[in-house]
């Protein structure tokens, strides 16, 4: 059984699939040189955390006056252009604590606000563990997470015991990065389970025999890609009957991955998904 990580050990892995996915996927390298600098943010963000253990019912205070700051200055250093005017807008029309608490409370958000609610509060409740992400609203079911209620941002496989390919199927958090057991062939979204209704898009071919489809599709917009296959080891799950998706990551496949950073970077994947009319059950963190 693989050793679980410690916290500096989760934050030196993202780094490092940075890099390495940063110099073989061009085409998301600007996003990978913003989501890198905001992990230097969100590690300290985690770390004074870890060490200070604000109050849960203190965590929206606590997470506007000591992570939001940091995260404006990056975002409006680094971030895209549009995300640069409209996070100016929002601080000057609404206070950050109220974005925040209305991503505790699970509220409906523009993108923006749920960017910055998101990438500050993130490494809070991650730090802080079960007890402090009682205090976000949301059902605690099979669907959601069992420690905040938050909805599942991407599935992923982890190598399984010597005898089988790959081990039991995992969700991961999007609001606080917990994960949680889920059956294999079931979607996140509505709970389907019959597999006439469920698809799988990969660059190896689709369930429906389309073989070749989806990298005909990828290319579609696409810069060229240098080393041919560059997802083989993440899938779209796709539901017929909700029309919703994730992706699904195989750590299996490929142990460097890191599932929160290789389905951050697979935004083809997400635009040939939308193409067929499905919706992401939760966009990530950085609007796919």
């Amino acid at each position: 059984m693989p050793v679980a990580a410690t916290a500096s050990d989760v934050w030196t892995e993202r780094r490092r699939r940075v890099g390495e996915l940063r110099a073989r996927q061009g085409f998301a390298r600007q996003l990978l040189d913003f989501y890198g600098a905001l992990l230097a943010v969100q590690e300290r963000a985690f770390d004074d955390a870890a060490a200070n253990r604000p109050a849960a019912e203190d965590l929206a205070s606590y997470v506007t006056d000591i992570v939001v700051p940091s995260v404006l200055d990056v975002s409006l250093a680094l971030g895209p252009e549009r995300m640069r005017s409209e996070l100016i807008h929002r601080i000057e029309t609404e206070h950050p604590r109220a974005i925040v608490l209305r991503w505790i409370d699970g509220g409906e958000q523009p993108a923006v606000d749920r960017f910055l609610a998101r990438a500050a509060l993130g490494p809070v409740l991650e730090a802080l563990g079960a007890d402090a992400r009682r205090v976000c609203a949301g059902p605690r079911d099979e669907l959601h997470c069992p420690d905040c209620g938050g909805l599942p941002q991407l599935s992923y496989f982890d190598p399984g015991p010597e005898d089988l390919a790959t081990g039991p199927r995992r969700l991961l958090c999007s609001r606080c990065s917990a994960t949680w057991g889920f059956a294999r062939m079931t979607c996140p979204g509505c709970g389907e389970d019959r597999s006439a209704k469920l698809s799988i898009f990969s660059e190896h071919g689709t369930t429906s025999g389309e073989q070749g489809s989806v990298v005909r599709g990828l290319q579609r917009g696409v810069p060229p890609m240098d080393h041919g296959a560059i997802f083989p080891h993440v899938r779209i799950e796709a539901c017929e009957s909700c029309r919703h998706y994730l992706l699904s990551i195989d750590v299996a496949s490929d142990p460097k991955a890191v599932p929160v950073v290789d389905e951050l970077a697979a935004i083809p994947l997400d635009l040939y998904a939308r193409d067929r009319g499905f919706t992401k059950i939760t966009p990530n963190l950085m609007g796919f």
